[in-house]
C-alpha cells in the first residue's frame, strides 16, 4: 500500500470477539472512577461545610467587655457568613432577621454574660444536595459561659440550617430554631 490512497483501500482488521468485553471493562472502570470522585467531592464538601460551622461558631463567641468598635467588626465579619439574602429565625420572643444588613445591626442589642460566651455545634448533620449545591445541616447549638466563670451550659437549640454553594463558598441561608434542647 503507498502512501495517499484511499481508507476504503486499506486491508481491514479482524474484530476479535475480546474487544466488546474490553470495553465493557474499560466502561465499567469509568463508572467506578465516577462514582469515587463523586463521592469523595461529597464527602469534601461536608468537610467544608462542617469546617464552616466550627469557624461561624468561633466567630460568634464573644468576650466579656467587646468595645463597641470590636462588635462592629465581629458582626461585619458574621456576615461573611452568610447569603445576601440570609434569614434566621430564632423564634418568639425574637422577630425573624431576614437580609445581611439587618443581621449585622443585632450584636449591638446583645447583652454578653461577665466573662463572655462560647459556642459549639454539636451533632451535625450534613444532607447535601449535589445538583443544587445546598446543604440542609442539623446540629444543636451550645450557649457555654465563658471558662473564666466556670464554662457551664448556658443554653442550647437544635438549629435547622441550609446552607448554599455560592462561588466556592459554602453560605448560610437560612437559620431555623427547630427546638430547645
Amino acid at each position: 500500500m503507498r502512501w495517499g490512497s484511499r481508507v476504503d483501500q486499506m486491508p481491514r482488521r479482524a474484530v476479535s470477539g475480546t474487544r466488546p468485553r474490553r470495553v465493557r471493562r474499560v466502561a465499567g472502570a469509568g463508572v467506578v472512577l465516577l462514582a469515587a470522585v463523586s463521592t469523595a467531592c461529597a464527602r469534601s464538601d461536608e468537610d467544608r461545610i462542617r469546617r464552616r460551622l466550627e469557624e461561624l461558631a468561633q466567630t460568634i463567641s464573644l468576650e466579656d467587655g467587646a468595645t463597641p468598635m470590636i462588635r462592629q467588626a465581629w458582626a461585619t465579619h458574621l456576615t461573611t457568613y452568610l447569603t445576601p439574602d440570609a434569614r434566621v429565625d430564632v423564634g418568639a420572643p425574637f422577630s425573624p432577621v431576614v437580609g445581611r444588613d439587618a443581621v449585622q445591626r443585632v450584636p449591638a442589642a446583645v447583652r454578653v454574660p461577665a466573662g463572655g460566651v462560647r459556642v459549639e455545634f454539636n451533632e451535625v448533620r450534613v444532607t447535601l444536595d449535589t445538583q443544587t449545591r445546598r446543604a440542609l445541616v442539623t446540629a444543636t447549638a451550645s450557649v457555654m459561659a465563658g471558662a473564666a466563670v466556670g464554662g457551664q451550659l448556658l443554653q442550647a437549640w437544635e438549629l435547622e440550617m441550609v446552607f448554599s454553594e455560592i462561588g466556592g463558598e459554602w453560605l448560610l441561608e437560612r437559620v431555623r430554631l427547630v427546638g430547645l434542647r
